[in-house]
């Protein structure tokens, strides 16, 4: 099934634009936690680095500990509506475009995963959205097309 859209809340990009500046100039990153219905994704909250993850200036290795069990909470006390729909990281000191490694990690995950997912990528001022499904070749860039004071809705087609 091809995703039609993406909406991202504010508070993600918040936490993820925070996140990049706080480590800066090493990289960050986490899970992208939210709901799936259809052909759509929402994306209501991330996870943040944790002890155990290992940061440098050119790429970041999530430990499962921490981002998993967050993970696992909300998908518990959500009644297993919230899920994994991807994962984010920055890049605060270069270009916001996915490096080879990030495409063959994407499209690992997606395989495993067996459903869409995104990847935002942040350099603490901005961030940019990429949506990689089974079928794609490479991710696809989203771009915005409405945002509110609540968040920002991504045309996939």
């Amino acid at each position: 099934m091809m995703i039609e859209g993406v909406l991202v809340d504010n508070i993600v990009f918040e936490k993820m634009a925070g996140c990049t500046r706080r480590f800066s100039p090493l990289e960050a990153g986490g899970l992208v936690l939210g709901y799936r219905k259809d052909t759509y994704i929402h994306a209501i909250d991330v996870t943040l680095p944790g002890l155990w993850d290992k940061h440098s200036r050119s790429s970041f290795h999530r430990s499962p500990r921490v981002h998993r069990l967050r993970a696992l909470r909300l998908w518990r006390k959500s009644g297993g509506l919230i899920d994994w729909i991807g994962e984010w990281h920055s890049h605060p000191s270069f270009s916001l475009s996915p490096s080879g490694v990030d495409h063959r990690n994407w499209k690992r995950l997606v395989r495993h995963r067996k459903a869409a997912m995104i990847f935002p990528i942040c350099d603490g001022r901005e961030c940019e959205l990429f949506l990689q499904d089974r079928f794609q070749i490479g991710p696809h860039k989203l771009a915005a097309f409405e945002s509110d004071n609540l968040g920002t809705f991504f045309n996939a087609t």
